[in-house]
């Protein structure tokens, strides 16, 4: 091989391994709360709105505290710095996007999975005025 050949490939071998050590680094799984908390990484958690009632804003701090619910049925406090979501309520499936500190999971990043408003029905042949 030639010298510029080996050089060349010698800096897109750098450029793979610096871009798959950046994928890495910031990369972020999903699991549920208790692995979330042994853990100490930053995760996603998927879940479930629960104690409705116990969900508060304090505007003074920026603060909307919730619980949620995970797939293993864990529930854990999350406290987000900011606003409620728009359509928080409505949300299917909430995502939360952070990490432990403490008893509390403190989520950077919410994301919401809202139900489709096209949701199928069954209609048959003779119903509403269908012949």
């Amino acid at each position: 091989m030639k010298t510029t050949h080996l050089i060349l490939l010698g800096i897109v071998a750098i450029f793979a391994v610096a871009i798959g050590v950046s994928f890495s680094s910031t990369a972020s799984i999903y699991t549920d709360f208790a692995s979330a908390k042994a853990s100490g990484k930053q995760v996603h958690i998927v879940g479930s709105w629960v104690n409705r009632d116990e969900a508060n804003y304090d505007p003074q701090q920026d603060l909307f505290t919730f619980y949620l619910q995970d797939t293993l049925q864990h529930v854990a406090r999350v406290l987000y710095y900011d606003p409620k979501p728009t359509n928080f309520e409505s949300a299917e499936k909430i995502v939360v996007i952070g990490g432990y500190k403490g008893d509390d999971f403190v989520a950077d990043k919410i994301v919401m999975k809202c139900p489709s408003k096209y949701e199928e029905t069954d209609i048959t042949a003779g119903e509403h005025g269908l012949q």
